[in-house]
């Protein structure tokens, strides 16, 4: 689906909206669409030994947290990112978080600054779950991987406040209510003393629709916690999309001095899977009832079978890239369910007045700021390969 001929045209000058979107000079044009013929021509990089993932189990990165001291706007922009000026929107006018307000951004990939009592010289970058699937746009026409990139960036004075390691569980190997039900029982051995969960589901005239459920280990507040959720629920609430129920997602969330010995760690072992197995055989084990009744100690309980069975596989994973450029699903859905009857309704209305109302109403239309930016990530986004492919790093 072309969302672009969705776009309602606006007459709004740069002046107007305060938003700075720099043209693409001819020599950036020129080596992105070189780049994107490439990329679709390349069955895998084979320099660089990645090949595309098939296991049930894979593993991303999906959140991305780094301050970077002692450097300019553009050189976080163009050295460490690698990302061409041009793409980049300068002055913008989204949400920054708290002591940082938004300097630079490209769709979700955010630069801010400090403000306020937080002060440093430098700027934090920011790239959330679809950030970082943005970012894997230009690391693929960079030909590098994330732990290339996290080399680069541990050049210069850098922390990391946060990563997120997301491995994603299409057997599924797990069951989301049998772990909190394990749990509730104590059938678990876990450093991490902190639990919650959560369920939605909606209540209809017949039974209740279940939504999803998510079980947290660890507090919200700790340097990690790890996070168990049914993935495939999410996305339909999230963007209308049908529902897998056969997607969970597995969450290592880390912050501070770990997230700081997680980023090394990849540098020097560039294997994911050695990571993830260290920090789930360290941290936590879901347990069986002994046969003999009489067993206190919880390390003499049997492995919950599961929990064995994806321990044994999870050696098995590999770090992948999956670029994605900007959608518009929510806002389609949206319009689907919520616009679209009214939207024919007038059309059925026109062709009796010979009139077309849904035309009047475009070009009478004015976008507000947040549409207008919308629209320009959507425009500068459809200027990347195109990149479909999954790959993963076997180094």
């Amino acid at each position: 689906m072309n969302f672009l001929s969705l776009a309602v045209r606006t007459k709004r000058t740069v002046k107007e909206t305060g938003i700075v979107a720099l043209p693409l000079s001819a020599k950036e044009e020129y080596y992105l669409e070189e780049r994107s013929k490439s990329v679709l021509s390349e069955p895998s990089y084979t320099n660089r030994r990645v090949t595309r993932q098939k296991n049930n189990l894979t593993a991303l990165i999906d959140w991305c947290q780094i301050t970077v001291k002692d450097v300019d706007l553009f050189t976080v922009i163009t050295d460490i990112l690698k990302i061409p000026l041009s793409l980049m929107e300068l002055q913008n006018k989204g949400k920054g978080i708290a002591g940082h307000e938004l300097v630079a951004g490209f769709d979700n990939i955010k630069i801010l600054k400090p403000t306020g009592k937080i002060q440093y010289n430098g700027f934090q970058i920011l790239m959330s779950g679809s950030g970082c699937r943005n970012y894997e746009n230009f690391l693929v026409i960079n030909k590098e991987t994330w732990f290339d990139f996290f080399a680069r960036v541990c050049q210069y004075h850098v922390n990391f406040p946060r990563i997120d390691l997301a491995i994603d569980d299409h057997k599924p190997y797990l069951n989301i209510p049998e772990l909190i039900r394990l749990t509730k029982q104590g059938l678990i051995s876990s450093q991490l003393r902190n639990y919650s969960e959560n369920a939605s589901g909606e209540l209809s005239e017949s039974i209740p629709v279940h939504k999803g459920n998510t079980l947290y280990l660890g507090s919200s507040n700790s340097d990690f916690r790890i996070v168990f959720y049914e993935k495939g629920y999410e996305q339909v609430e999230k963007f209308g999309k049908e529902l897998d129920r056969n997607w969970n997602r597995y969450e290592l969330r880390f912050r501070q001095e770990r997230a700081n010995k997680v980023a090394q760690e990849l540098i020097a072992r560039r294997d994911v899977a050695e990571i993830a197995m260290s920090v789930l055989n360290g941290k936590i084990r879901f347990l069986e009832q002994p046969e003999n009744k009489s067993t206190s100690r919880k390390r003499l309980y049997p492995t919950y079978p599961p929990w064995k069975l994806f321990m044994q596989d999870i050696e098995k994973i590999k770090l992948t890239i999956q670029p994605q450029k900007k959608t518009l699903d929510s806002i389609w859905n949206w319009l689907e369910s919520s616009v679209a009857p009214s939207l024919k309704l007038f059309s059925k209305i026109g062709e009796l007045d010979n009139y077309d109302y849904i035309q009047a109403l475009i070009e009478q239309a004015k976008m507000n700021d947040t549409q207008i930016k919308i629209f320009e990530d959507y425009k500068k986004s459809s200027k990347l390969p195109i990149t479909e492919r999954s790959y993963s790093d076997n180094e």
